[in-house]
């Protein structure tokens, strides 16, 4: 039995996470907003977090495909969580069987996406219950047409406009700088979690989807200092 006075969530002894884990068998949004600012407060886990993983693949694996996917995205958020106690690797180790069990549910619900947006974050569930690459956690970039991260030659930080396509990239806070133009991947190319998510969008045909992720998987040039690189190493 899980002695949930002993553990912690983002506000503190996390007994009301018990209550909350067994009334989550629902679509009720109160229940749900309150699980996701406990568990997993703005991509930050606690203890308590870990130990809702076997209940929260419980009640994903009883879903309908097309219906609700709120327990999915939550354990998979925390699987994926590199802001935690724990050291990431550890978790998924001892929570192996669980996280198998939150893949095949997954790919399981892949083919439902309502539309793009969901589709995205359907992909990005996989990526995380399949590998720690950095598209477990930042995939959703796509979703929200921009990506922020840090220039790994000046440290500035930069914003990849994922509206357009080829994608943009300007500084984040002086666009006098300028804008560059990303060069899309070669699907050829594409190794380990980007193969995977671009083979998805191109199985489950959402274009749109996949011809954005050649951008997100390419290669940028810094506009302040001229650095090029690949996306993926400089999130990592």
């Amino acid at each position: 039995m899980t002695k949930w006075t002993s553990l912690r969530d983002a506000y503190g002894a996390a007994r009301p996470v018990e209550a909350l884990l067994e009334r989550a068998d629902t679509d009720d949004r109160a229940v749900w907003d309150e699980l996701w600012s406990r568990l997993c407060h703005q991509g930050t886990v606690q203890t308590a977090s870990y130990a809702a993983l076997p209940r929260l693949a419980e009640l994903a694996a009883r879903q309908d495909p097309s219906g609700f996917v709120e327990p999915l995205f939550l354990a998979t958020c925390i699987v994926a969580s590199t802001d935690g106690p724990e050291e990431p690797a550890a978790v998924r180790a001892r929570y192996a069987d669980t996280i198998r069990t939150l893949h095949e549910v997954a790919e399981r619900l892949v083919p439902f996406a309502a539309d793009d947006t969901d589709f995205i974050y359907r992909v990005q569930a996989v990526a995380a219950t399949e590998s720690d690459s950095v598209w477990a956690t930042r995939l959703d970039a796509l979703a929200n047409q921009e990506l922020e991260f840090a220039c790994p030659g000046c440290d500035e930080q930069l914003l990849m406009g994922l509206e357009t396509s080829p994608a943009l990239v300007k500084q984040f806070d002086d666009a006098s700088v300028g804008v560059t133009t990303v060069v899309p991947s070669d699907p050829g190319r594409l190794t380990g979690s980007e193969a995977r998510a671009y083979e998805l969008a191109t199985t489950h045909r959402r274009p749109h989807v996949a011809k954005h992720l050649l951008d997100l998987f390419g290669i940028f040039v810094c506009p302040a200092c001229h650095f090029t690189g690949r996306t993926a190493a400089a999130l990592s």
